[in-house]
């Protein structure tokens, strides 16, 4: 068809170029079609000095590919060295994972590189049998580790290609909605994943529902879970004295939530977690100044890193200059170093009998353990939520939350200010792949709700802005001078509206997000809603889960010093404190936030259901956590004297 004269063969291309390393600069251009990309790169001005090449989302090198072969895509420019180019071999152990795609391996994954031995977790074989959804919920997972890579570990599964398998708890996590085990393999192995299909003599792991027949003689991990209990253990497998399981609204939940657990403890028995945890890693970048003040070197030095630290040398003689740069800019050979040397010889769980991992414990009072799916409903109608991040934990939350509702009736509010996927978020966040790289969070993450699970945009929204004291304070005539200004309650952006009307909206609120001031704004604004906030935080291993309602806030816990602290501990490196993340610990805290929301949502409503308990989780083992007031928190908050 012709346009203007032009065939759309010859057409400008359009292309995203952004640095491979940092992803700090992205530039959109339009070139010729014939264009190559490492032209078209140089005349964008996003090449580096020196030998580079140019990436697809995947790894992939398209260096000297015509620009009419990738029309609107995303593709990463970075030195050879760094980003996995041509100068690297591809032989020897891992094959093209640990050779000429380097720089998947070395960034997609770099976040968790301070918990795991990356190498030794994809070279992994695992043998893995038992209820169809509950394999595939462990896959997804393994898959986000970087476990079992092609050309170096595998996990096998006793199914037929032509067996069907059908995706009921986890249609929010995958791709797919129904499908035949060999399409599941090919998906897998599309994403780098070794599975494959056969007899197994022995597996590793054995994960079903309580009602399902278990393997006798079984004698590695297993997972038993239903109405809302996950049992997680090693060897022989307990009795089980009742089990009566039918669909509840938090299944999908609890499964997620016995898997994490039962994967991290896994990983924990076959020593391949470091002995010393490296929870924060980040690169000093250090110059020295020579006869120039502090306050001065810091205003003629610039940093797309965030403002620098300056101080006055030894010697008196000038100002020493330091910036923190994101780790994706560090060479592989010098990353390594960054890592602990020793590794875990003995796991903690070692010896330790069976492990209630879900919403509500299943060991009774009498011994044995039962599975009784209490008065949980099935669905809840008529849900108007309201998820404050849907990065590492609101990318499970969400879509978890939404399996347990009647999604003809209910509205998702998806809030969140990054306005980039990056490449080490797809190592935890599950809505995203590497479609999504350059693209809104909160935008990418409703479009895949929506998509999977067949809702309209207004019942999924998605809000790519930042929640602000403009949001949830009023502004008053009588207002003091150093109270809140005029300017910070006044609307600033198109979302404005939007925010408020869904905090208006909303029912309950779940806070997934990298700072606490985000937090306590969304507390206030549920305590002035009359509403419950359920709070999840987590960074490496470590995790939380609690609940606020109307009798204590993120003040009255914290106090106000820790509760309106702006640092952001988050996935976004600009000017923020990097920390290692995993998906056992997000996966885990999600999904435990969702089960809560929930059952919170249900016993409003009369169901007379239980609620789950406010969850400490530290190295896959969980524990009650104790709420309340902290000890050493004086003073009141203004709102609860």
């Amino acid at each position: 068809m012709q346009r203007g004269g032009r065939t759309k063969e010859q057409e400008p291309v359009l292309l995203t170029l952004s640095n491979a390393v940092g992803q700090t600069q992205k530039i959109k251009v339009e070139v010729p079609p014939n264009t190559t990309i490492k032209q078209a790169s140089i005349d964008a001005g996003v090449a580096p000095n020196g030998a580079f090449d140019v990436f697809t989302a995947g790894g992939k090198a398209v260096t000297l590919s015509k620009a009419g072969n990738h029309r609107d895509e995303v593709l990463y420019v970075g030195p050879q060295k760094v980003a996995g180019g041509s100068d690297r071999s591809s032989s020897g152990k891992g094959g093209d994972e640990f050779g000429s795609n380097l720089w998947l391996q070395d960034h997609r994954w770099h976040r968790q590189s301070g918990l795991l031995d990356q190498e030794m977790v994809a070279s992994l074989d695992i043998g893995l049998e038992g209820h169809d959804e509950s394999m595939l919920g462990l896959l997804l997972e393994l898959d986000l580790l970087g476990a079992c890579r092609s050309g170096c570990g595998e996990v096998s599964i006793n199914r037929e290609p032509d067996e069907e398998v059908s995706i009921r708890m986890l249609r929010g996590l995958v791709d797919f909605t129904t499908s035949s085990w060999g399409e599941v393999q090919r998906l897998f192995s599309e994403r780098g994943m070794g599975l494959s299909l056969r007899e197994l003599d022995e597996a590793d792991i054995w994960i079903g529902t309580a009602d399902c027949p278990r393997p006798e003689g079984h004698g590695g991990a297993w997972l038993i879970h239903g109405a809302g209990s996950a049992l997680v253990g090693s060897g022989s497998f307990p009795p089980v004295r009742y089990a009566c399981v039918r669909e509840t609204m938090i299944d999908a939940a609890t499964l997620v939530c016995g898997v994490s657990a039962l994967l991290h403890r896994y990983l924990r028995e076959r020593s391949a977690f470091w002995q010393m945890e490296v929870v924060d890693r980040w690169l000093t970048l250090t110059a020295r100044v020579d006869d120039v003040d502090p306050e001065l070197a810091l205003k003629g030095l610039r940093s797309k890193f965030g403002r620098g630290t300056a101080t006055r040398t030894s010697d008196g003689r000038g100002s020493l200059i330091r910036y923190r740069f994101p780790l994706e800019w560090t060479p592989p050979e010098l990353l390594s170093l960054l890592s602990p040397a020793l590794r875990m010889t003995t796991p903690t769980e070692e010896g330790v009998g069976p492990v209630d991992v879900g919403p509500f414990p299943s060991k009774t009072s009498e011994g044995g353990y039962c599975f009784d799916s209490m008065a949980l409903p099935e669905k809840l109608s008529d849900v108007n939520a309201l998820v404050l991040g849907v990065g590492g934990l609101g990318s499970w939350a969400a879509p978890l939350l939404l399996s347990g509702c009647d999604l003809r009736t209910s509205t998702i509010g998806l809030l969140d200010g990054d306005q980039e996927v990056e490449v080490h978020n797809l190592n935890r966040q599950v809505l995203y792949d590497a479609k999504d790289l350059g693209c809104a969070k909160a935008t990418a993450a409703a479009s895949r709700l929506r998509d999977r699970f067949g809702m309209t945009e207004g019942s999924v929204l998605g809000i790519p802005a930042p929640l602000g004291a403009q949001h949830v304070m009023v502004c008053s005539e009588e207002s003091e001078e150093d109270d809140i200004s005029l300017q910070e309650v006044v609307g600033c952006s198109e979302h404005d509206e939007v925010i408020s009307s869904s905090l208006d909206s909303m029912q309950i609120a779940l806070s997934c997000l990298d700072n606490q001031n985000a937090r306590t704004l969304l507390n206030t604004a549920c305590l002035d809603m009359g509403v419950s906030m359920v709070n999840g935080g987590g960074e490496g291993t470590r995790g939380v889960v609690e609940h606020f309602g109307q009798d204590l806030c993120m003040v009255c816990r914290y106090g106000p010093e820790e509760a309106y602290e702006t640092e952001r501990v988050s996935c976004q490196e600009e000017g923020s404190r990097p920390v290692s993340s995993i998906v056992t610990t997000t996966a885990y805290v999600g999904a435990l936030q969702a089960a809560m929301a929930l059952c919170l949502l249900a016993e409003q409503r009369g169901h007379g259901n239980e609620v789950p308990e406010a969850r400490d989780w530290w190295n896959g083992m969980v524990s009650r956590r104790e709420c309340g007031r902290l000890p050493w928190v004086k003073g009141g908050c203004g709102r609860h004297g």
